[in-house]
């Protein structure tokens, strides 16, 4: 099983999107995948359809050891994809949990339970670096980076960057797999030579991804872009593209 966080401290950057996206390309391929909402604002569980108002159990639940990880998962209406999903009590998690021995390996050592069961996991987190990430990438192999290509976004790669550095220290087998660079105006010179800077310093998955209103209608209708728009689509086929290489870069397994 593969784990893969989605992370980038600074929000607004595409990382829902990336991990829901990737994650319906994957599973198109025939792998089983497992999405978890890390995020206290629930915005994976919202666009899968779910009211986390709603929900029994959630990622709150699994990292403060009230159920196991597999009494979380719930089916999505996209084939071969589970959820675990996120509410608001996620954000009382930091809290709770700060005081538990081995808390940074509360989220891997749930994980493990599911060895068997799914082929890929990708963690949707939120925009902060603090312990529910750390969480994140303790429990992770590769971090993917979802970038807007301004100067500010930039910034925030290189604290990534610098984060799972500093993880490595703990869990060596982290890397960073590279970076999505998302909602592109290519129009614009700053765009350009921002996605310069990166092509430089990081492996970039894929072809830019262009800003189009589409992928907000998609997340509207509670569907991968591929599904609401269509396979031949630009943005669909460059998370296509994503999934392709991914399997070329790591090996995944399917079971």
């Amino acid at each position: 099983m593969t784990v893969i966080s989605v992370a980038n401290n600074k929000g607004g950057v595409g990382k829902t999107t990336t991990t829901l996206n990737l994650g319906a390309a994957l599973s198109m391929r025939g792998y089983r995948v497992l999405a978890v909402d890390l995020d206290p604002q629930a915005s994976l569980t919202l666009y899968l359809g779910l009211d986390p108002g709603e929900l029994e159990t959630t990622s709150y639940h699994v990292l403060t050891k009230k159920c196991p990880a597999l009494g979380a998962v719930m089916m999505t209406r996209v084939a071969a994809l589970d959820l675990i999903p996120a509410s608001i009590d996620l954000a009382a998690a930091e809290m709770e949990i700060s005081g538990m021995m081995g808390r940074e390996y509360l989220l891997r050592r749930q994980l493990e339970t599911l060895e068997d069961l799914y082929d890929v996991v990708l963690i949707d987190n939120m925009p902060s670096l603090g312990v529910l990430t750390v969480n994140s990438l303790m429990a992770s192999d590769y971090v993917i980076v979802p970038i807007e290509p301004t100067y500010l976004a930039y910034k925030g790669l290189q604290m990534i960057d610098t984060t799972i550095g500093e993880v490595q220290s703990y869990r060596p087998e982290l890397s960073m797999l590279g970076v999505v660079i998302t909602m592109v105006d290519e129009r614009t010179k700053h765009a350009r030579e921002i996605i310069g800077k990166i092509r430089e310093n990081y492996r970039i998955l894929g072809t830019p991804i262009r800003r189009s209103v589409k992928f907000a209608d998609a997340a509207a209708g509670n569907q991968p872009i591929s599904e609401f728009a269509g396979e031949q689509f630009e943005g669909a086929r460059a998370y296509a593209e994503i999934a392709d290489e991914i399997e070329r870069l790591l090996p995944l397994k399917k079971a």
